[in-house]
């Protein structure tokens, strides 16, 4: 056999192998965060959205630990997507998977960085929405935006919806029936003129 046909060989059998290795690392992955738990549910009507962007999805990892994956749901796989935001939340519409929602009340933070997993890029290139998958469990989900206004605008959005969703509603706390204007304090002719009467 032609050395170089044998070495053709070689390197592709070295090749088959670490792809299944990379395979059976993926499912191994898969199945352990399958264990976080069911995501939020996208609500019926699907929430209107007031702000929409085109950008890159990167990946999701855990929070403050951006090499260490995590396979959720609609989330496994670099891709172009959607992502709708307004009062009840974001969506991420990724191309082949179904919608992923994260109410507004999970999202906690957003901030730049330049480090995710597969992916190294300049200083802030990448937007990261940090949000609760579940109770015991926070993820960070970075995203590509190439242009500065996107990134600005989608920043200062999910900022506003934050600070909105931590302020207290302010409410009547009067006990029910309670008159809206309070009787003045009788004076002392008044009392007078009512001890009069009782005596008459």
């Amino acid at each position: 056999m032609d050395g170089r046909v044998l070495a053709a060989i070689i390197v592709a059998l070295v090749l088959l192998g670490v792809l299944a290795l990379m395979v059976s690392a993926w499912r191994r992955r898969v199945a352990r965060d399958a264990t976080v738990g069911p995501l939020p549910q996208l609500p019926e009507p699907r929430p209107v959205p007031t702000e929409v962007f085109r950008l890159l999805y990167v990946a999701t990892s855990k929070h403050d630990q951006p090499l260490e994956r995590l396979a959720l749901p609609g989330l496994g796989y670099r891709s172009r997507i959607t992502l709708e935001l307004g009062p009840a939340g974001v969506v991420l519409d990724v191309p082949g998977e179904h919608e992923t929602f994260i109410p507004a009340a999970s999202i906690v933070g957003i901030d730049q960085t330049n480090l995710t997993i597969d992916r190294v890029v300049e200083p802030g290139g990448l937007v990261r929405l940090s949000w609760r998958a579940t109770e015991h469990v926070t993820a960070d989900s970075t995203f590509r935006v190439v242009e500065q206004s996107d990134r600005a605008r989608l920043m200062d959005a999910v900022s506003d919806l934050i600070t909105t969703m931590a302020t207290p509603v302010q409410s009547d706390t009067r006990p029910a029936h309670t008159p809206d204007t309070v009787d003045a304090a009788p004076t002392h002719d008044d009392r007078i003129r009512t001890q009069n009467e009782s005596e008459s």
